[in-house]
């Protein structure tokens, strides 16, 4: 019996080891980067670009930026769900090709390009250092007005600043406060940028979720998992199929109506459509578990209206 209890206790002890252990560990596979990006001349406000695909009219969401050297303009996909800005290798080769001017900017050195300038909007953008992975296209297309992307914005040109994403009037602003007549008609929820990963705490079917605000999944509404799927799916409800690609890796979505809608203390935001996904990494659904979300919100559901990311404040807002 004495060794029964011992050997149990042993078993216990390595239990609890292997899970902190795994718990530091996922802690530290997630955590990004020091923040590369100094920003200057705030405010900015622009336009941004929808880009389509098969997915929809809103596959991604486009900001516009130019290069020193470079008379074209080119575009980042605004992806919050990336914790840290990204260049495109093959991209970058296409424009050193097409513009001679361009070429000790945007030569990487080692899969990293070192001091990247860009204007967005009024402000300017040094990236002290920049990974550039092999993606993109290769040849600039004739039509000048086409959009062509070179790379990822992502949560680190937040960090610390106020932006305003008017979806209906295709508005970016990005600016170091929130004036005070904007935040009195905006609805606020908490917002946890822990790890620079945007994640609001809303209501969902009155249940309080964590939800990462993921504007790289722009075709969706909410993307969860399969068995919430289920849940929040109408009955009967027809089921549309797609295949996509994300950086390398194809996946195919499940998207469904579903009669949920997001709350925000008094303001009810209807979901629409609700999708689950299949082909993605392991290391994905780990970050999934290990953070508790619910879900990946998307850019769909404020489609017709503004939405505020205010870091200073720590919450995530939606203009009445």
């Amino acid at each position: 019996m004495k060794l029964f209890r011992n050997i149990l206790l042993a078993v216990l002890a390595l239990l609890l080891v292997s899970g902190l252990g795994g718990y530091f560990y996922m802690r530290k596979k997630f955590e990004p980067a020091a923040n590369q990006l100094v920003i200057t001349g705030l405010p900015a406000t622009f336009n941004f670009a929808w880009e389509a695909d098969k997915l929809g009219p809103h596959a991604a969401l486009l900001v516009p930026v130019t290069l020193p050297g470079c008379p074209r303009t080119c575009y980042l996909q605004f992806d919050t769900g990336a914790p840290t800005s990204l260049l495109y290798a093959n991209s970058l080769a296409a424009l050193r090709k097409q513009y001679p001017a361009t070429a000790q900017r945007l030569l990487p050195q080692a899969d990293t390009v070192r001091d990247f300038t860009f204007t967005l909007g009024q402000a300017q953008v040094k990236a002290r250092r920049l990974k550039a992975y092999q993606h993109g296209a290769s040849e600039l297309p004739a039509d000048s007005t086409e959009h062509f992307i070179i790379g990822t914005l992502g949560a680190d040109i937040v960090d610390g600043r106020v932006l305003v994403l008017d979806y209906a009037h295709q508005r970016f602003s990005l600016s170091t406060q929130l004036p005070d007549s904007l935040a009195r008609r905006t609805e606020f929820v908490p917002l946890d940028y822990a790890s620079r990963r945007l994640i609001l705490t809303a209501q969902v079917q009155g249940k309080s979720e964590k939800l990462l605000f993921d504007s790289g999944t722009s075709a969706f509404a909410l993307l969860t998992s399969q068995e919430t799927w289920q849940q929040m799916a109408r009955p009967q409800a027809p089921i549309q199929t797609g295949t996509g690609n994300a950086m390398g890796n194809t996946i195919t979505t499940y998207t469904t109506a579903t009669a949920a809608a997001l709350q925000l203390n008094n303001l009810t935001v209807p979901l629409g459509t609700v999708t689950y996904v299949e082909g993605t990494r392991m290391m994905e659904n780990l970050l999934m578990r290990f953070s508790g979300m619910g879900g990946m919100l998307g850019n769909e559901p404020f489609s017709q209206r503004t939405v505020v990311l205010d870091l200073q404040g720590e919450r995530f807002g939606v203009v009445r």
